[in-house]
């Protein structure tokens, strides 16, 4: 079924992603597209393997690789800044260790947008479907998280994580003109951001990006505030949210095989049981 008039709003979160990958099984398994797609950080990885109708995948890769150096490791930060492996995770996974449909994903029934900062200026930029190319260069933006991987230089900007200005993204689909909503979250209800990172840590990682110091301290409060929106919207009956329904207890950095496992299963349940609030809501 093409919900024609609702947009899907994903959230990061590192690899609790591994939750919103679930709930991704689950609209394929009920043959769900969406016309409209917000994504950032791991919900900009996440959703790939959906918009390219490779069921499991994103298991298969927690089964095979999550433990693997090249994926997640001390050595790839020393080496090239990032805790991730970005050349294993965007090249060899899906060009030669387990393909990317790519056909398929280019012939998705819908828009992806995928949500970056630019961190000199802080402005939100958006990627669509057809950007991403072959190298995923503005997921790999979108992924970026501050003090775990560096900055993307890509058309002129210096690109970072979309979730430091966007972390729920719908106004992005708003302004597209939707007024439906799906979004998938990895946090359970009740959750508000509160940490701020130290300005002096900043300061000193990032002594060339002041806007970014600002967008750091600022970011609970835009998280908690769009958060707010969303469960606002659920009650006015214009969205469903997905979230997990079990305590997590795993964080965005858990390389923890079992448990990853244990929240993608979670998440196709969770997607699964939404179903009919989503026809509801396709229908109202």
């Amino acid at each position: 079924m093409h919900l024609s008039h609702i947009a899907l709003v994903l959230e990061g979160g590192g690899m609790r992603g591994m939750f919103s990958a679930g709930v991704f099984e689950a609209f394929l398994l009920k043959e769900l597209t969406f016309p409209y797609i917000t994504a950032v950080s791991a919900g900009a990885c996440n959703i790939l393997s959906y918009m390219s109708n490779q069921p499991l995948r994103t298991r298969k890769i927690i089964e095979n690789y999550v433990t693997d150096k090249r994926y997640f490791s001390l050595q790839n930060w020393v080496k090239k800044g990032s805790i991730f492996g970005f050349d294993f995770i965007f090249e060899d996974l899906p060009q030669k260790l387990l393909p990317f449909d790519f056909d398929t994903y280019y012939n998705y029934p819908g828009t992806l947008q995928v949500g970056t900062t630019d961190i000199r200026t802080g402005e939100a930029i958006w990627f669509g479907k057809e950007a991403i190319g072959h190298t995923f260069t503005p997921v790999r933006a979108s992924s970026s998280m501050p003090f775990f991987a560096p900055v993307v230089h890509m058309n002129g900007r210096d690109l970072m994580d979309g979730a430091l200005v966007a972390p729920i993204p719908y106004e992005k689909a708003r302004e597209a003109g939707y007024e439906k909503f799906i979004f998938v979250l990895t946090r359970n209800a009740g959750y508000q951001k509160k940490d701020k990172v130290p300005k002096i840590m900043m300061k000193t990682f990032y002594h060339e990006y002041p806007k970014l110091w600002e967008i750091m301290q600022q970011r609970p409060a835009e998280y908690n505030r769009q958060l707010a929106e969303a469960e606002e919207l659920e009650k006015q009956g214009k969205a469903v949210i997905i979230r997990p329904q079990i305590p997590l207890t795993i964080d965005k950095l858990d390389i923890k095989p079992d448990k990853l496992l244990a929240l993608h299963d979670h998440g196709i349940g969770c997607g699964l049981d939404a179903y009919e609030r989503i026809i509801k809501l396709s229908q109202a």
